[in-house]
């Protein structure tokens, strides 16, 4: 069963762009990007290839896609009736994404992603002992390798999910021994959040009975660490004048201004940050780096303005990249190549480049930098309002040598005549400032002290 590509995606929330030169079809929806040509039996989704019973295709110079892909991508149930003629969709319950575990002397942290906000309760058993999370209404989204999580840090041993009944999703924690415990949950994106503590800190920990529902305990942000140093890269600089707009605007002026505003707001905020540069001048790309470990950053936020070829100037809206050795997403592989010529190796990026980042790619380093990426995605795209492109993958220079969580951001493209007059204008760069420190200050807040 074929249906209208455009027609079933934004039914569903998404969003579609269509490039007929290459027969691409490119689809934004639930978090997800994903890529497919026509007449190829297999479709690319946040990096991975998945195989179709059945290609996409043109069908009365209509983009046709089985229904297959909305399953694979989208969490609903879809039903055809050959009787009526009828397509049936039905929104499938809040579901978990992944659990995350972060161990510190004083206590073990859980983080449970959810799709969506949705009720929860917890008890303390013993014989043995355990603490139980039952997620009310929701449903097991996870890899089999999530549903059983060996930590083994001397607070938890492990961590074990299962359907608990039709309703229910159950969490346990088997314990060492009984611990008290702290548990909240946070927005934005939706999570629960348990705080196991060691018995020295038991002090800290809150008196049961917990909470019923996540409303009634809010988050508590916690204090901004005085180690948490920001790093803010202004791209290109000097001889390198960035990518060029219409009228002759260089990116370098732009990303310099932005990141003279970000500082700023950090620095008031209280929060140490750095400049790579703080003039018109070439920096090379591995000295960026070098700078921003001597620093001992926490986050290293690289910023941008896109451009592409003369023959797409209409091409707009927000990128954010992470750290790859590959490329993940429509046009990853231009502005990774555009923005990597300042590199003393660049020659030599497709060998050696390769072989490091794929020894980097499982460090947690990646996995955090995809987190803050996702923040920072959202944030710009709330106070630009320009095309949300979504978070992307590359093997950057300036990425692949940082020992901490690090993205470039491509605030909009110079390239197109609409967005270069809005990079001109001081308001419209503040936003972006605004829109990254915002980002910046709720990640800090959000993340334990060691990670």
């Amino acid at each position: 069963i074929f249906v209208p590509a455009r027609n079933i995606v934004e039914a569903l929330g998404g969003r579609i762009t269509w490039f007929p030169a290459l027969k691409l079809l490119n689809i934004y929806i639930d978090n997800h990007t994903v890529s497919l040509v026509i007449d190829d039996p297999s479709l690319e989704i946040d990096g991975k290839i998945v195989s179709l019973e059945n290609p996409a295709r043109i069908i009365d110079n209509r983009v046709m896609i089985p229904l297959e892909v909305i399953k694979i991508i989208t969490q609903v149930e879809i039903k055809w009736n050959n009787q009526t003629k009828t397509l049936s969709i039905n929104t499938i319950r809040p579901y978990l994404l992944k659990i995350r575990s972060y161990s510190h002397p004083d206590k073990t942290r859980i983080v449970i992603d959810l799709s969506e906000k949705t009720e929860f309760k917890a008890n303390l058993l013993t014989n043995p002992d355990r603490i139980f999370i039952d997620i009310i209404g929701s449903i097991i989204k996870l890899e089999d390798s999530l549903k059983q999580i060996e930590i083994n840090d001397g607070v938890i041993k492990t961590v074990r999910t299962a359907q608990y009944n039709q309703e229910v999703v159950r969490v346990v924690f088997d314990l060492y021994q009984k611990f008290k415990y702290d548990l909240f949950s946070l927005t934005d994106p939706d999570r629960i959040v348990i705080d196991v503590f060691r018995p020295e800190e038991k002090e800290k920990a809150i008196s049961e009975p917990l909470p019923t529902k996540s409303e009634e305990k809010p988050s508590i942000e916690p204090k901004i660490s005085e180690k948490r140093v920001v790093i803010i890269d202004p791209g290109h600089g000097g001889s390198d004048p960035g990518a060029i707009g219409p009228t002759r605007l260089k990116e370098k002026e732009v990303t310099l201004s932005i990141a003279l505003y970000l500082e700023k707001q950090l620095r008031e905020a209280g929060i140490s940050a750095y400049l790579t540069r703080n003039k018109d001048e070439f920096v090379y790309l591995e000295d960026r780096v070098n700078f921003a470990n001597q620093k001992n950053g926490f986050i290293f936020i690289s910023i941008h303005t896109n451009s592409v070829l003369n023959h797409r100037p209409s091409a707009g809206g927000i990128e954010t990249f992470v750290l790859s050795s590959k490329y993940i997403g429509a046009s990853a592989k231009d502005v990774a190549d555009r923005e990597n010529r300042a590199s003393r190796a660049h020659p030599e990026l497709d060998t050696d480049l390769a072989k490091i980042i794929a020894d980097l790619e499982e460090s947690a380093n990646i996995q955090y930098s995809l987190d803050f990426a996702d923040i920072v995605q959202k944030k710009l795209v709330k106070y630009l309002k320009l095309e949300d492109r979504g978070v992307k993958q590359a093997p950057f220079v300036v990425l692949k040598g940082v020992n901490m969580v690090a993205v470039i951001v491509e605030v909009a493209f110079i390239s197109n005549p609409k967005e270069e007059k809005l990079l001109k204008d001081d308001s419209f760069r503040k936003n972006a400032a605004q829109a990254l420190f915002e980002a910046i200050k709720y990640y800090i807040e959000n993340t334990p002290d060691e990670v």
